[in-house]
């Protein structure tokens, strides 16, 4: 068990350490919701949310971008929107 501050940038991570006991994480529902439902986790601020946060996807340019990178950009569109359902 740490003494001091623990901080990782994973959030599978954060609930991993959270449902051990090792502290309070800010997760979104998509990586806490589950683990709440079970009662492995608890819900202690249930105003607050998280920031939002701006992502961006920047590329060489508009023209002439391969058929690979363009699956890319539509497949991360397409999960973005449906993660902020």
């Amino acid at each position: 068990m740490p003494d001091g501050p623990l901080a990782a940038n994973s959030p599978i991570l954060q609930r991993h350490l959270a449902v051990h006991g090792m502290g309070i994480v800010g997760l979104t529902d998509r990586f806490a919701g589950q683990w709440v439902d079970q009662g492995l986790l608890k819900r202690v601020l249930p105003e607050w949310q998280l920031p939002t946060v701006t992502v961006w996807c920047v590329t060489h340019g508009r023209r002439l971008l391969p058929a690979r990178t363009l699956a890319f950009i539509e497949m991360l569109r397409s999960a973005l929107a449906s993660a902020g359902k």
